[in-house]
């Protein structure tokens, strides 16, 4: 249940940039992130928690990963075998997915 609505927190960041102050579109992002200036964010807020082993995690956001990889700017920020990090830009925010100590936290902010 948790997988599904992260999923519709990642794509609605992508759908409902008329609510944003800043907005961007797929090729500007992949054009900032790729030179090392991504968007300036606003204040990175927690949008959702949940309890799960570090496999499950780690195969959930995956699944975030490559639904947007190769439209979207995503990065895997870290990745050892107790964390796994990963950073997905959309059009007017991105969102963090967090895999640690039982915990997949996913965070978000919109762009300045």
């Amino acid at each position: 249940m948790m997988k599904k609505s992260i999923i519709a927190i990642v794509l609605s960041c992508i759908g409902f940039s008329v609510y944003a102050g800043t907005s961007y579109t797929k090729e500007e992002l992949n054009k900032l992130v790729d030179s090392g200036n991504p968007p300036k964010e606003k204040y990175e807020q927690i949008l959702g928690t949940d309890t799960m082993p570090f496999s499950p995690c780690k195969s959930d956001v995956n699944k975030m990963y490559n639904q947007l990889i190769g439209e979207y700017p995503v990065k895997v920020i870290q990745n050892s075998p107790d964390s796994y990090v990963v950073k997905m830009w959309a059009n007017d925010g991105f969102v963090v997915a967090k895999c640690a100590n039982g915990q997949k936290i996913v965070s978000g902010a919109e762009y300045e």
